[in-house]
């Protein structure tokens, strides 16, 4: 029966690390069955592991076409392979399907993170064999050292939250329609198979369900993925999104995003991409090409977003929030996520961008979202937030945290060069070059209007055609308030006067 994956981009290692998949030319029962017990052990945390029987590998990589196995092996190797696995101590048995792939036949064995860690399996499957627990540190299966024991045991005795099961549900807050969405935009096989089966069967074959027959419940994973109502059964489960118009933070608009977590990604990045984030154009006269940049790039944004969704703990009841500051001197979004980082990650490897652990809070949804290419490969995150921001010429982020590591804040910076005047259409800023008088004349009034006849009386030079100058070019304009005539600097002033400095 089929997975939950793409085939073609799980040989490929499109959205699986291929630290996460062995590849076998061929169908050697000793070696898979030391395989599957150390991907059962699970000892990096990845979450899921995959055997694929029948494809060559080369540095890491497949081989392709494939090798393939004959007809006649697939029904032999999957009864040896159900007899193999009550060789493994507790007993595990992993999710099998054979495929047909660019034309071969090979088997892909699906091993999800055990329940009953450690396990062991027979050094070899002669009489001589020697139980030992195998681990998976790298890309290899191998005996576990002294030392991994431990560190095995130690995260044996706690399951991560997100592959618990949720004694509140019941099986049917499992939505099939969200269900049936996931499976047919990632292409999996078990779409075309889905409408033979029963919300329990498909349930339980993707793995995000578990219990005896007769209670049967969800995983909070599949809660947080394909229920309705997520925020029913987790309370941080939802997004808030507060738009300051002003710099006191008096005038501001709220809007709540709620619904899975995939939903929730992707409904606040639409939101984002059509209120928030612009594209400009500057054309300077001393260069032949254009200059486009981002007010905020979206793939810095959108990282920061699924980071803050994956990688937040859905036991805390306090909701994400997106702050945006419109205005003022310090433009900039915060995306607010609760609790902070694990450790060893702490305020000051985030001052210094140097986020390199690999802990991480839900594995098994981070597995999901993957599949889905909404969150990136392992440790990737950060990197590619300020990959993101370097190439579109914005400040570096900044990640804090307190000692408590209670929260966890990433702010971005406006572009510089963005027009204050928040034009909602793409603009062209003309580079105007201004002279040092024409500079300081900007600079008198950027603050608050003044005068004319102070402002000219403030520069020991005659500065009325350089004010007339200021005033065709719309850099500067003027209101009359009774006889006094007032002048001001325009958006289009506070731009030319940012890029001439």
């Amino acid at each position: 029966m089929a997975l939950p994956v793409n085939i073609d981009d799980l040989i490929n290692a499109r959205t699986v690390e291929s630290v996460r998949i062995e590849f076998k030319k061929g169908w050697n029962p000793e070696d898979v069955v030391h395989s599957i017990c150390a991907f059962a052990n699970d000892i990096r945390e990845y979450g899921s592991g995959y055997i694929v029987v029948g494809v060559e590998e080369k540095d890491g990589v497949a081989v392709l076409p494939p090798i393939g196995l004959n007809d006649n092996q697939i029904d032999p190797i999957q009864k040896e392979l159900l007899n193999l696995c009550f060789k493994i101590q507790p007993n595990f048995f992993p999710v099998i399907e054979p495929v047909i792939f660019q034309g071969r036949h090979i088997i892909v064995i699906w091993i999800t993170t055990g329940e009953e860690r450690p396990y062991t399996a027979p050094t070899t499957l002669g009489p001589k064999g020697q139980r030992r627990i195998y681990v998976r540190p790298a890309s290899a299966s191998i005996i576990a050292t002294p030392e991994l024991e431990v560190e095995l045991r130690e995260l044996a005795a706690n399951r991560h939250f997100d592959d618990r099961v949720n004694l509140k549900a019941k099986l049917n807050d499992l939505d099939l329609g969200l269900i049936l969405s996931y499976l047919q935009e990632v292409k999996s096989q078990l779409f075309n198979d889905a409408p033979k089966m029963s919300l329990e069967d498909i349930s339980l074959k993707m793995q995000i369900a578990r219990g005896q027959k007769e209670n049967i419940k969800p995983l909070n994973v599949g809660l947080l993925l394909f229920c309705k109502e997520p925020e029913k059964y987790f309370e941080g489960c939802k997004t808030n999104i507060v738009e300051f118009e002003d710099e006191s933070g008096t005038k501001y608009s709220e809007k709540v995003f709620t619904g899975p977590v995939q939903n929730q990604i992707r409904q606040i990045m639409e939101y984002l991409d059509s209120t928030v984030i612009k594209r400009f154009t500057r054309k300077e006269t001393t260069k032949s090409e254009v200059d486009r940049f981002f007010n905020y790039p979206y793939q810095a944004l959108e990282e920061a977003v699924v980071n803050a969704l994956y990688h937040r703990s859905y036991e805390n009841p306090t909701p994400n929030e997106i702050r945006i500051f419109k205005t003022g001197s310090d433009r900039r979004i915060e995306i607010l996520s609760y609790p902070g980082p694990l450790p060893p990650i702490d305020k000051n490897a985030l001052l210094q961008l140097k986020v390199v652990a690999r802990n991480y809070r839900n594995i098994r949804l981070g597995e999901w979202l993957k599949n889905l290419r909404l969150a990136e490969k392992y440790a990737t995150g950060i990197p590619t937030i300020i990959d993101a921001l370097k190439r579109n010429e914005s400040p570096a982020p900044t990640l804090l945290t307190d000692e408590a590591r209670s929260f966890f804040l990433t702010i971005f910076k406006i572009h510089p060069d963005t027009p204050q005047s928040g034009s909602t259409e793409i603009k062209e800023i003309e580079h105007i070059t201004l002279s040092n008088l024409q500079q300081s004349i900007l600079e008198a009034i950027k603050n608050e209007p003044m005068e004319d006849q102070v402002l000219i009386k403030s520069f020991p030079d005659d500065i009325n055609k350089d004010i007339q100058f200021l005033q065709q070019k719309e850099l500067l304009g003027y209101k009359s308030v009774g006889p006094i005539k007032l002048l001001f600097i325009t958006a289009k002033g506070v731009d030319v006067l940012k890029v001439s400095f």
